[in-house]
């Protein structure tokens, strides 16, 4: 027998006397349907619950409570407009109520912001609520209709809230500073990994696994601070910049690594690394160790002391993209350093060095997505209307209400008829208890002491139900059913025949939003993973070859909205894996064309190559490895051809270089033989010596059997060909992408707003 946990025992608790207060109110107020109330004190606390498992933060209850209070607020108004317009015009009403509910579910699927989509989800279906309820008890009751609904749903949040701050409440932000800990200390260990040796591409993506899971831990509780305390709300600004650099030291770490493996190859690299590693070990194990301690100076790692006719053209340009993205690393941990510190001591002085505006957002917006589910309610919407009103079905508007809010509820889910086939269930058992509760139990009982024990029974049941996985559904399904089906008013009714119709009416309305479901079938997961995966490419394309450069904000906020959205969508290890080279290779472009004045006679010939990379990459195979060694041979050929540029900047030549090395690990594909997923250094020495011998023959330096051995590259492999195959299909352009908002990385002129 499985055992409840205390936490679920106290979330009924909470939960029943917030419904035995919100009753009493409404019974005491005289409101319209008591039930209501009840029923906006379930919603609230119980459907958070579906997704946490548990007793929900307070945070998560006052943000779904506050925009439930301003989603009905709306939905009432335009549920009043509808009737008024078109109360005596039923297929008007039809078309016109449809089409509040289309629009409100293309907003619904394309914000990304929780509790604004959730506004919006609430004015779509309380809109059909409301106008329903009219048309089903009388037109003529709208205004008294509209004016109950929202006071009452009202009175349920308000009790809801009550309860859960009063009794033992959460404070997930509590847990916020603890978790950046952990996120800047893995962030730390992970350069001192790459730092220590080269690691096969299989430890290099575990390693990246384990920093993205507690990014979203810290966002899951970046969110709830704003919320739940007022002590925090100055860091909103300072949480959200770092929201978007905790991402870029990800991709910071991975271009690290790339550099590191590159200067390695070198026959003087380590001797140029061991003063960067004098400089940076002290700083990451100190972070690693205490990630809360109050940080010094932001770290800053001395130039090289060379002579350039010492040193090659080549140690001295990887070298200094060591220095830069090992830089880049110590001041993005920095950042987070001081804002951990910060959280610890809200008083320090350091608080005013921290960002004060919040950065922009530039979202990634899957708008055939949006369109196909506001069609298939619009479709849904108007076929059952039409049959309800030729049928002259008595109670089908409680068909038509059950059926708006299931397609509304769910329609992000996964697996949307999955849910709504739970939600049936629930609804059946819901019908059959409801009814032995209203007409055997309440005509029996008098007074409201008795009535609260027996709505406490069902509220309980359902409250125990709802934290378990297999029965969340079924548990929140019965609470909504069954308070839109009792009559709680102060006059007790018996109407047993239209109880059963009404009950038939919500099971209808739940079938026919799961057959809706189940017949108009969203794309799958690894479609729309396919789709988003073409957009990365375009975004970069159009990076390649647009003239204006896009903030460097802007880019990093479009790819990593991108990178959280392949998360959801469940994306393997592999598109994982392709996305952060995606993200490396966009940012590397970047700052080469950032650099682009410095370059000087070779600028206009720089961006032309830079923009045939860009056609290239749509018209060709993107994860076949010839064309990568192709592009990569040709970056090289650019720096090969830039070393002997003396005005010209190194890091200038540096970044082409990066672009170079980044081609030669391919986003998506395994250039190199052996394993698939370990690139070693044996690649990169391959790779390197293949580079060398170009530059040393030209040099006249060796001899010609050792540039005869440095030329020799093997092949892939047909096992490394056949693995390319299955892990990942070619993304060809398609019509599908083209309906697809595939990136707005429009150009956008001004200077860089990042950060750092």
């Amino acid at each position: 027998m499985t055992r409840i946990p205390a936490d679920h025992w106290l979330l009924a608790l909470r939960t029943v006397l917030a419904v035995w207060l919100a009753l009493f109110l409404a019974m005491r107020l005289d409101l319209y349907q008591p039930a209501w109330a009840i029923l906006a004190v379930m919603i609230v606390t119980l459907q958070p619950v579906m997704f946490t498992g548990g007793t929900p933060p307070i945070g998560i209850i006052i943000g779904r409570g506050v925009a439930r209070l301003f989603g009905t607020l709306f939905g009432a108004i335009v549920g009043l407009v509808l009737i008024s317009l078109f109360g005596q015009q039923p297929m008007l009403y039809l078309l016109f109520a449809g089409g509040w509910l289309t629009f409100c579910m293309y907003w619904v699927m394309l914000e990304q912001d929780e509790y604004l989509g959730y506004v919006m989800m609430l004015s779509g279906y309380t809109a059909t609520l409301v106008s329903l309820t009219a048309i089903g008890t009388g037109v003529d009751q709208i205004w008294h209709v509209a004016q109950a609904r929202f006071s009452e749903t009202a009175l349920g949040i308000g009790c809801a809230l009550l309860t859960h701050i009063a009794i033992a409440p959460r404070f997930g932000s509590r847990a916020l500073p603890q978790t950046l800990s952990e996120f800047l200390a893995e962030g730390a260990r992970d350069t001192l990994d790459v730092l220590a040796q080269p690691r096969p591409r299989r430890l290099r993506d575990s390693q990246f696994k384990r920093l993205l899971g507690h990014y979203q831990q810290f966002q899951k509780l970046r969110g709830l601070t704003r919320l739940e305390t007022r002590r925090l709300s100055h860091f909103i600004p300072a949480l959200d910049r770092f929201a978007s650099d905790s991402l870029a030291l990800i991709t910071a770490i991975r271009e690290l690594e790339t550099a590191l493996d590159y200067l390695r190859a070198c026959d003087d690299g380590q001797r140029w690394l061991s003063p960067l590693l004098d400089q940076a070990l002290p700083v990451l194990e100190r972070t690693a160790a205490e990630p809360a301690a109050e940080p010094g100076e932001p770290p800053v790692l001395a130039a090289f002391d060379w002579d350039p006719e010492q040193v090659s053209p080549r140690s001295r340009t990887r070298a200094e993209l060591v220095r830069q993205r090992l830089g880049e690393v110590l001041d993005l941990l920095h950042h987070g350093q001081r804002l951990r510190h910060a959280l610890t001591a809200p008083d320090s002085a350091r608080i005013e060095t921290l960002p004060r505006k919040r950065r922009s957002r530039t979202t990634h917006n899957e708008h055939f997505v949006a369109r196909y589910n506001a069609l298939r309610v619009f479709v849904a919407f108007e076929l059952l209307g039409l049959y309800w009103i030729h049928s002259g079905w008595q109670s089908g508007y409680l068909a038509m209400m059950m059926l708006g809010v299931f397609t509304m509820l769910f329609a992000k889910a996964p697996n949307p008829a999955a849910v709504v086939y739970q939600f049936l269930w629930g609804s059946l058992a819901a019908v059959v208890l409801g009814g032995a509760l209203l007409f055997l139990v309440l005509p029996v009982i008098n007074g409201f002491p008795l009535l609260a024990l027996a709505v406490a029974v069902p509220v309980t049941i359902g409250t125990l139900l709802t934290p378990h996985p297999r029965w969340s559904a079924m548990g929140l399904a019965g609470a909504i059913t069954m308070m839109t089906l009792l009559n709680l008013n102060s006059t007790y009714t018996f109407a047993p025949a239209r109880y059963i119709n009404g009950g038939v009416a919500s099971v209808i309305g739940t079938l026919v939003a799961m057959v809706t479901f189940s017949v108009m079938r969203q794309r799958s997961s690894a479609e729309r993973i396919r789709t988003l995966m073409a957009a990365y490419w375009q975004g970069l394309a159009r990076l390649l070859g647009e003239r204006n450069q896009p903030s460097r904000a802007r880019l990093e906020s479009r790819l990593y909205d991108r990178l959280g959205r392949l998360v959801a969508l469940g994306g393997s290890d592999t598109a994982l894996r392709e996305a952060i080279d995606l993200h490396a290779l966009a940012l590397c472009v970047w700052r080469i064309r950032r650099l682009g004045p410095e370059l000087d006679t070779h600028r206009e010939a720089i961006e032309t190559w830079l923009a045939g990379i860009g056609t290239r990459l749509l018209a060709r195979q993107r994860h076949d490895p010839a064309v990568w060694r192709q592009l990569a041979d040709e970056a090289i050929s650019w720096v090969e051809r830039l070393y002997h540029e003396t005005r010209l900047p190194i890091a200038s030549i540096g970044e082409i270089a990066m672009l170079g090395h980044l081609m030669r690990t391919a986003p998506g594909v395994t250039l190199e033989q052996g394993d698939p997923l370990a690139p070693g250094p044996q690649g990169v020495v391959q790779e390197d010596a293949r580079e060398d011998a170009r530059e040393d023959a030209e040099e006249n330096c060796v001899t010609a059997h050792d540039a005869a051995t440095r030329e020799r590259e093997p092949e892939p492999s047909q096992a490394d060909a056949e693995t390319d195959e299955a892990d990942i299909a070619p993304d060809e352009p398609d019509t599908d992408v083209n309906k697809t908002d595939t990136g707005s990385d429009e150009p956008e002129t001004g200077d860089d707003t990042h950060v750092r």
